[in-house]
């Protein structure tokens, strides 16, 4: 198989930057996969406060005394998974960076190959 299919492979379904980093492009494969990691903590952390606050509501709720499986039902379901407005921005710009990963270690390997037929030539 050839290099520059590896890379992009790697890239594609190991993690993004896995491919620069099998063509030794390391800050190149940092750089990418410290954006992606961003990405993902400021997903996970949005997430988790939105959890937390369902969870809050239903303990307030639970400690009134007034508890039943409808009131705990539509505090959860009055709400949006998430309330930050950014969380889907986010996410496509995860993949975005995911498909640019890709590509980028392929043209990096297809260079690379480009690079070796010219100097076995000589």
């Amino acid at each position: 198989m050839k290099v520059s299919y590896k890379a992009a492979l790697l890239s594609a379904f190991v993690f993004p930057g896995v491919g620069q980093f099998y063509l030794k492009k390391y800050w190149r494969g940092l750089g990418i996969m410290f954006v992606v990691f961003t990405g993902l903590g400021y997903m996970i952390r949005s997430a988790t406060l939105s959890a937390i606050g369902r969870l809050d509501d239903v303990m307030a709720k639970m400690q009134s005394n007034t508890t039943n499986l409808q009131g705990l039902s539509d505090i959860i379901g009055s709400k949006t998974l998430n309330t930050d407005p950014y969380h889907e921005a986010v996410f496509y710009f995860i993949v975005c960076i995911w498909i640019f990963a890709v590509i980028d270690a392929y043209k990096i390997g297809k260079q690379g190959q480009f690079q070796d037929k010219e100097t076995s030539k000589l």
